[in-house]
């Protein structure tokens, strides 16, 4: 129940913005922007003197509340001046765009529904993003750590530090996929703003809301553990304080929009790469005093975008050299996600590559057809498609094809009506009134060219595109608004909640339509972490936290052994986070760290006190003899799950030289 006090704490920011005037879509944003900063301050305030517990948390966001009960409640003899609100508007939504409002709610119940009964799942959440949940809460802090990973320290922490207050404060992992499902709300509520600031009405508004719920990538994620859609919500926020900022520079909006900004980049790094140009597009959208109070603002906002990601700047910088975490200073391929070279002839061909994501069917022929098109257009710009300095992991490039799993499904119609509405802008670009659309399309295009300049091309990086489609709803939502019937406006969003459905209702890794060709969600709950190509090794890790679990052991190690430390592809002994939340690995019932590891990470063992382990989980070491002389005393017995090994005094094997070379 202690998870009612964050949720609280939100609910009373509104109420304060509300009461100041402001329209309830911009306070339930602003909300969103001071209720995030909580979640930063709570957790590096408390990691410093590693006092990052439940209690602690619980404290933290009981204080918040009380004073926040007590601002909202106390009688106060001047009430300050409301800030500029949004007008409402009289006019009435018609009865279908209504319908299309009540249709998108289903979806979102979906989703909702999906999120709460479905156990974390996705590769890379069980890889890096949920192990390092489990590690903070073990070491009360978010401090680095050992580890074979890299990229459970690097990357931005944001959305993981919301999940970890979830975890944290309810007792488990039941609703660590509602961070990414209330962000897609906050996306329907932004673009909205957004659409209106373009110069929607009503209707228009409410279509940008719909077109943003219905991106089949979206629909998919949003019901679990990653942070795609976390980082576009924030995008999406600081772009719409931003606009707002353009016409009322008040500082509220100021600070809204350097915090926004500043959560944003703290959840993931493809936030540096689409934030320059929206900044810089929004900016120039402004009048000319509004562009000068800017510039002399912005020190402002890059000591608010400061303030949020300095710590995380300071370790990165310790262990790398750089604030980012990148490049280290040892070859690690698997975090090498920069393009070789920039050029404008590598630039365009990735263009097509990325965009090519987005273009494929569930005919097997026809995505054949469009690849050797594909081929076809990059060989004419004088390119290879099969560009290791441009494709991660040198891998050869190939056609996406149509799925209903989150890492590789695209945005077909999407895709469609954003370009059709760019297209409509740019040729309406004398009318004075798109202005403000014309230079917002341009941000977006911009953005997209310099992600594919920037990064080289993954199988899986749709999902980056997440925050570029849901700024575009915005954008489709005033073309349709202003330049098309309330027929073809309402022809659109049917067609889009139609096809956004079966993304809904039949996510690849976490169904509620149960169907061989999915997972569904009407399985055993440890049965479900696995789902994400991950089935087979489900009954070793099972069995392997039966067996611990039936240990009087309160310490453990875990190590995830890797024959490689250069890692390329995802090994198994990553695949770490199911076998830690089964243990229940949450800092109280049981302390967890991990052992064994060889890289530059050791460097972070003696700031770690921990007692003698009572058991060592080695994944990966069942037919590493030099893994069980490493841990022979620990115990003196192992038990054997597959490739799984349990070092404790209880276990069915003698540890010794011999039983070891029988065992394997």
């Amino acid at each position: 129940m202690l998870l009612i006090l964050p949720i609280a704490s939100f609910i009373l920011f509104y109420l304060i913005l509300r009461e100041k005037g402001i329209d309830w879509r911009q306070a339930a944003l602003a909300a969103a922007v001071f209720w995030g900063t909580c979640v930063v301050v709570i957790t590096e305030t408390l990691s410093a003197p590693r006092m990052l517990t439940r209690n602690a948390v619980a404290i933290s966001w009981l204080g918040i509340c009380v004073a926040s009960l007590v601002y909202l409640t106390v009688p106060r003899r001047c009430s300050p001046r409301p800030l500029p609100s949004e007008e409402s508007s009289s006019a009435a939504l018609d009865r279908a765009t209504t319908g299309l409002l009540i249709a998108t709610v289903i979806i979102i119940l979906l989703v909702f529904i999906t999120a709460v009964v479905a156990s974390p799942a996705t590769w890379d959440a069980m890889e890096y993003h949920l192990p390092r949940v489990v590690m903070w809460m073990s070491n009360h802090s978010v401090r680095f750590f050992p580890t074979s990973d890299y990229c459970q320290l690097i990357y931005g922490p944001w959305a993981e530090y919301a999940m970890m207050h979830a975890d944290l404060l309810w007792g488990g992992d039941r609703f660590v996929n509602l961070v990414e499902f209330f962000s897609m709300l906050g996306c329907g509520i932004g673009v909205s703003l957004i659409a209106k600031r373009l110069g929607a009405g009503l209707r228009g508004q409410a279509l940008a809301a719909v077109i943003c719920a219905t991106i089949p990538e979206g629909v998919l994620e949003a019901s679990g553990p990653m942070n795609t859609y976390v980082v576009s919500f924030w995008i999406v926020t600081a772009v719409a304080f931003l606009m707002f900022w353009n016409e009322d520079p008040s500082w509220f909006n100021t600070v809204c929009v350097g915090l926004a900004a500043g959560l944003a980049l703290l959840t993931k790094g493809t936030a540096y790469i689409f934030l320059l140009f929206l900044v810089l597009t929004c900016w120039w959208m402004g009048s000319a005093p509004a562009r000068i109070r800017f510039l002399k603002r912005s020190a402002i906002f890059l000591l608010l975008i400061f303030a949020l990601n300095v710590p995380q700047y300071l370790r990165n910088y310790e262990f790398s050299g750089s604030p980012l975490g990148l490049p280290l200073p040892v070859e690690y391929p698997r975090v090498q996600l920069t393009m070789a070279h920039v050029t404008v002839r590598g630039t365009l061909a990735n263009v097509i590559r990325n965009i090519s994501l987005h273009l494929g069917t569930p005919s097997a022929g026809v995505n054949a057809k469009i690849e050797r098109i594909v081929r076809v257009a990059i060989h004419g710009l004088g390119a290879n498609p099969d560009d290791p300095g441009a494709i991660w992991l040198g891998m050869p490039f190939q056609m996406s094809h149509f799925s209903l799993d989150e890492v590789h499904a695209g945005n077909p119609l999407h895709l469609a009506l954003l370009l059709f509405s760019v297209g409509i802008v740019f040729w309406k670009w004398r009318e004075v009134s798109q202005r403000k659309a014309i230079w917002y399309a341009l941000g977006i295009i911009a953005a997209f060219v310099f992600f594919c300049a920037m990064l080289r091309w993954q199988m899986w990086s749709s999902r980056y595109h997440l925050a570029l489609f849901a700024l575009g709803s915005a954008l489709t939502g005033y073309v349709l608004d202003r330049y098309f019937s309330r027929r073809l406006g309402t022809v659109v969003g049917i067609l889009l909640l139609t096809y956004a459905l079966p993304f809904a209702a039949m996510n690849r890794t976490r169904s509620l339509v149960p169907w061989n060709r999915v997972d569904d969600v009407y399985h055993p709950r440890p049965d479900l972490y696995f789902d994400d190509s991950h089935e087979s090794s489900a009954p070793a890790n099972i069995a392997a936290a039966n067996a611990v679990n039936q240990l009087d052991c309160r310490n453990i190690a875990i190590d995830s052994y890797l024959e490689d430390p250069e890692i390329k592809h995802s090994p198994r002994s990553l695949f770490v986070y199911p076998l830690l939340t089964l243990i229940h690995a949450d800092g109280r019932a049981r302390r967890v760290w991990y052992t064994g590891v060889d890289n530059l990470t050791t460097r972070f063992a003696a700031r770690q006190t921990h007692p003698a382990p009572c058991a060592v989980i080695c994944l990966e070491c069942a037919k590493v003899p030099a893994k069980w002389a490493e841990y022979r005393d620990v115990g003196g017995r192992a038990s054997v799950f597959d490739y799984i090994v349990v070092f404790s005094a209880n276990g069915s094997t003698a540890n010794i030289a011999k039983d070891v070379a029988r065992t394997n």
